[in-house]
């Protein structure tokens, strides 16, 4: 049995819907941030984690190239809200639930608006509404956005990442501890993903209202803004995101890329 650890919001689906139906694999879900502690502390064997993680975590980790959660471009799920012009933040209340979104946004913000905001961690960062700007990721950022009259300016970091790099961003990656042995398991996630990609309207049409989406815009996100592919170009993009961490101090040293199994 593998144990397969992911995150239960609509963008994940193309990657795991269907797989609670695999032979050999047992589903749990989490919030990203949580997700690395089920593979450091062995609960999982497989997850679907941020890819910062790689570089922050105590175990050797290394990154299953059988898809991945990113963007060319806007990734509408990953936004900050401001009251305020962005050069002239001085705090943002950050969503607990991100680790990788975190430091994007410290890296966009140093690059476009020379601003290095205190973050302020919380847990339910969509209610701070009297907070200077919010950061917040997933399904809440259509389902609870702050009021567009009070929080003016918008910034989607996937978009901001584009212009800084020109390269696509990817958020989170299937990942495992060195040594694992996954069977085929790497290549059934492969098969799974690409089958998913052709039946969009299928999931949106079982999952969207759910996951308080509306139909419509929920398919142009599954299909226009979010990729699902960890090919070359978007490896070079994990990488340039780790040198810009590791630029701004956000990890001390960085790890080279392992891509399971065992290959640098």
């Amino acid at each position: 049995m593998i144990n397969i650890a992911t995150v239960s919001y609509l963008n994940a689906l193309p990657l795991i819907a269907g797989l609670e139906r695999e032979p050999g694999i047992a589903l749990s879900r989490s919030v990203p941030s949580e997700l690395l502690a089920t593979i450091e502390t062995g609960a999982a064997d497989l997850a679907l984690c941020p890819v910062v993680d790689f570089q922050t975590s105590e175990a050797d980790l290394e990154l299953v190239p059988s898809g991945a959660i990113g963007c060319d471009g806007p990734a509408l799920t990953v936004k900050l809200f401001s009251r305020l012009p962005f050069s002239d933040l001085e705090s943002v209340v950050i969503d607990r639930d991100s680790h990788t979104s975190v430091a994007l946004l410290r890296i966009v913000l140093h690059e476009l608006h020379d601003c290095h905001p205190v973050f302020i961690p919380s847990s339910r960062a969509a209610r701070h509404t009297d907070a200077d700007a919010l950061l917040l990721i997933g399904d809440k950022v259509i389902t609870t956005a702050p009021d567009p009259h009070v929080f003016r300016h918008r910034l989607d970091l996937g978009a901001a990442w584009r212009t800084v790099t020109g390269k696509p961003f990817v958020f989170a990656t299937w990942m495992t501890r060195s040594g694992m042995d996954l069977g085929d398991v790497p290549a059934r996630l492969d098969r799974l993903r690409r089958l998913n990609r052709s039946r969009t309207a299928e999931l949106v049409a079982h999952h969207a209202q759910e996951c308080g989406w509306p139909e419509d815009l929920a398919f142009d996100y599954l299909n226009r803004n979010l990729r699902y592919d960890l090919g070359d170009r978007e490896l070079a993009g994990i990488e340039e995101f780790w040198r810009r961490c590791r630029d701004l101090g956000i990890i001390d040293e960085l790890r080279p890329m392992r891509l399971y199994p065992g290959e640098g």
